[in-house]
């Protein structure tokens, strides 16, 4: 029985997907499989897969009718025989070292640890990488990127069938991200304790200018798929991070960056719908009640301290404006001394009006 099995979905990347299995191939560790799921690609992809099957026993090719990533995913791990499993992105690649590396970090790991390493583009020349691994928490990941996504973790296949886990079909967006979070609920609510340990070095490498690609093109749904992960985000880390401040804010960083640039994007792309309508959508989402609880968090983290005002206080346009600009240190300044005198004017008129008023009396 191999020691890793390594799932790849594919569908329309007849271009891409020889340098994906040449990279999988070419892995040091010799023992693995890798599971093909031809998820209805209408172009070339199924022969190719049929012929990477034929010729070397360690691939294997499956067909189903289109049902999108997480189903093709789900049909990999239907079939999955290791101990461990390893996703993959036909349009991406693995390191040579990848499977050889993450087993020596997990082979030294306390129970009940997620490995995961780093992620880049490609490079002009693959470097030649040695064993390391620096313990982390689950913020530090957040804040970096590297929490959310499938392709750069090592999965514990028997936890994954203990807890009856597999990718919702349903979410079109982040499905990574709310598998994610499952999987390590999963094991909080059963074990108390979860560890993570990180391969400080890019063993995965990602194609992100792909036509057609989610990751690139935005569409209406991410934005409230990207809300309903909110309450179960705020669980995990809850039980992560517990009431410390110092822990909390690398993930209300990152989050926050992440949620009001959705919001920026429903305004400026959304164009197709008349912008008061996006507007009373956007305001819906920021007076939602896991989004009025993670900015109050914000808030006591001092993140962002003028997009938080601006959430917290509903100023819509304002804030989706600073989420496109708050890597701009003097314009968040800026923004926070406007609102500052127009906090003291607003404030002053009233005086002046209840002047007024009792002088009427």
């Amino acid at each position: 029985m191999p020691q890793v099995s390594i799932v790849v979905p594919i569908y329309k990347v007849e271009t891409w997907l020889p340098r994906c299995l040449e990279s999988i191939a070419a892995q040091t560790f010799r023992d693995f499989e890798c599971i093909l799921v031809d998820d209805g690609s209408p172009d070339g992809c199924g022969a190719i897969c049929d012929g990477w099957a034929a010729r070397d026993a360690r691939f294997r090719a499956i067909h189903k009718p289109n049902g999108g990533l997480s189903s093709a995913r789900n049909a990999g791990l239907a079939v999955a025989k290791a101990d461990w499993v390893v996703f993959c992105d036909s349009d991406d690649a693995l390191h040579p070292q990848t499977l050889e590396l993450a087993l020596s970090v997990q082979a030294q790991a306390p129970p009940n640890t997620l490995v995961c390493w780093k992620h880049g583009p490609f490079p002009e020349a693959l470097p030649q990488l040695h064993p390391s691994s620096e313990s982390q928490t689950a913020a530090q990941l957040f804040d970096a990127g590297d929490f959310p996504s499938a392709w750069s973790k090592l999965w514990n296949r028997q936890l994954l069938c203990a807890f009856d886990l597999r990718f919702d079909e349903t979410v079109r967006w982040a499905e990574d991200l709310d598998f994610t979070t499952r999987y390590l609920l999963a094991i909080l609510n059963k074990a108390r304790q979860v560890h993570f340990l990180f391969i400080p070095q890019v063993l995965y490498f990602y194609e992100q200018q792909r036509p057609g690609s989610l990751t690139v093109n935005y569409f209406p749904a991410k934005l409230s798929c990207e809300f309903q992960q909110l309450p179960q985000l705020l669980e995990l880390f809850h039980q992560l991070c517990d009431n410390d401040l110092s822990l909390w804010a690398p993930f209300c960083r990152h989050e926050l960056f992440v949620l009001l640039g959705f919001l920026s994007d429903c305004a400026r792309f959304e164009t197709e719908t008349p912008p008061r309508e996006r507007w009373c959508k956007i305001r819906a989402c920021l007076a939602l009640p896991c989004m009025r609880q993670f900015l109050s968090l914000c808030h006591r983290c001092r993140v962002w301290p003028a997009m938080t005002f601006c959430a917290r206080h509903g100023l819509a346009r304002l804030c989706v404006f600073l989420a496109r600009n708050c890597y701009k240190p003097w314009y968040t300044g800026t923004i926070r001394a406007w609102l500052w005198l127009k906090n003291k004017f607003y404030w002053g008129w009233q005086a002046v009006k209840g002047l007024f008023a009792r002088g009427k009396g």
